[in-house]
């Protein structure tokens, strides 16, 4: 898991990278200063923020990188899954428009592998650790697994999910979501509506089978491979970035023992182990029982802790942390909630216009290549977005509560498009949300032309 979860952030650090002036500079859709004036919270920490610079940025992410590629080797890999955790919440915490559940999934599993022995293995050096080895770490990183489809089974309190079982349907009716196997399971509304059924039994039932303290591995091995067939459906159908690769990742570090041992043998893997005086030669057994108990209590706040986030969540849950302790959670960036779809489907679809008036006179559509504007839906709407990055920054864009980021967004784009097109310069932009709402029985409203912001170059 240690070495999936490596690959999945050098992946995840090379998409961004792909859109670090726009998502991370001073240049892009939202500087440092309007971050910190408009919607920064006090008790998060962000080493990103801290300058606007792109060489800061590059540099950034250089080091994150090479952080990454040690962890990935096992090299004192409870260091180095603390730096990239850090990295990790830094990154998040500079743009937290382009994020998605995955990005929640992904941080908090780092957080769990600082106290895991994830280290011990498939790093080149001995161990100290047995084959086999239980702590309240391992607890908690089921527990956390558990709750992301547990909860978000809670949360979908719409009769979409229930009675109706239309929520798969409105899932598939989003243009800018929809994927090809998602087209061709949409001209079948029947099944749909099984499916919405599946969906949410397989996200209730499922996680329980992976808690239950039981010594038979097949129970959790049932839960283990609804939840893989959950996101292997979501892979197809919708897209979503790397969700499904982070929720797949993230299975690993609970497959059967037994299954990594047949593994090892099979390419000739020896694990070697320390002798017993390396071992007690390695300090006093007093310090290392002594930190043994305060991380297992600071383990075990954090269990309770995010538990009661998740509980806190729930609509008929009577209690909530008190806000002391959220801030405190806001430092570690505990908080979550595993809301996918819920408590119904998102219904607003649509497309963006990004119409410049350029210096001859005429209107041009900077998203389209300078053709000129047209307010027809596009064949494919997915093919729109440079990654599932833009797609949610666009989601976000809608919010009314995010209307101070609009005219940075902006001028961005004026200024990338006369950076490129010096003989086709644009003075005048103007930015049009083309909304269609999804309706019952493949039925939409007409489009709805949204005027969100229009800036000028100077």
């Amino acid at each position: 898991m240690r070495i999936g979860v490596g690959l999945v952030l050098l992946v995840d650090l090379f998409i961004r990278s792909l859109s670090i002036r726009a998502f991370f500079t001073d240049e892009g859709v939202l500087p440092v200063e309007v971050l910190k004036s408009y919607n920064w919270n006090p008790y998060y920490f962000s080493f990103h923020a801290l300058s606007g610079d792109l060489w800061w940025q590059v540099l950034l992410f250089g080091v994150n990188a090479l952080c990454i590629v040690l962890l990935i080797r096992g090299y004192r890999a409870r260091l180095f899954t603390f730096i990239c955790w850090a990295f990790l919440t830094s990154l998040q915490n500079r743009n937290p428009f382009i994020l998605q559940g995955g990005d929640d999934l992904l941080r908090l599993v780092l957080l769990w592998g600082i106290f895991l022995p994830w280290g011990e293995r498939y790093s080149g050096r001995p161990s100290s650790y047995p084959d086999r080895s239980f702590s309240y770490a391992n607890v908690g990183y089921i527990l956390l697994v558990a709750s992301v489809y547990f909860f978000s089974a809670l949360l979908k309190t719409h009769a979409e999910w229930h009675s109706e079982g239309t929520a798969l349907y409105y899932a598939l009716s989003l243009d800018q979501l929809r994927m090809p196997l998602g087209t061709l399971l949409y001209q079948y509304p029947g099944l749909m509506k099984a499916l919405t059924h599946v969906v949410f039994y397989l996200e209730l039932l499922a996680p329980v089978l992976l808690v239950l303290p039981v010594p038979n591995y097949r129970i959790r091995l049932t839960g283990l491979i609804a939840i893989a067939l959950l996101h292997i459906g979501i892979a197809g159908t919708l897209y979503v970035g790397l969700f499904y690769i982070i929720g797949l990742v993230t299975l690993i570090g609970m497959l059967p023992s037994h299954w990594i041992d047949r593994l090892d043998a099979r390419f000739g893997i020896v694990h070697r182990h320390r002798a017993a005086e390396e071992v007690q030669a390695g300090g006093s057994v007093f310090l290392k029982e002594s930190s043994k108990v305060l991380v297992n209590g600071l383990v075990a706040l954090i269990i309770c802790y995010c538990l009661m986030l998740n509980l806190g969540n729930v609509k008929k849950f009577p209690y909530m942390l008190d806000p002391s302790l959220v801030k405190f959670g806001n430092t570690l960036r505990l908080e979550q909630s595993w809301g996918m779809f819920s408590p119904s489907v998102y219904k607003d679809d649509g497309f963006y216009i990004y119409s410049g008036y350029t210096s001859n006179g005429s209107f041009i559509d900077l998203k389209r290549g300078g053709q000129p504007v047209s307010y027809a839906k596009p064949s494919s709407i997915i093919s729109e977005f440079e990654s599932d990055r833009w797609r949610k920054f666009g989601e976000n864009y809608l919010f009314n509560n995010n209307n101070y980021m609009r005219p940075y967004f902006c001028k961005y784009l004026i200024t990338t498009w006369n950076r490129k097109h010096p003989e086709q310069q644009v003075s005048d932009l103007t930015i049009f949300f083309m909304k269609e709402e999804s309706l019952p029985a493949y039925q939409t409203k007409a489009l709805e032309k949204n005027a969100l912001c229009n800036c000028q170059d100077h």
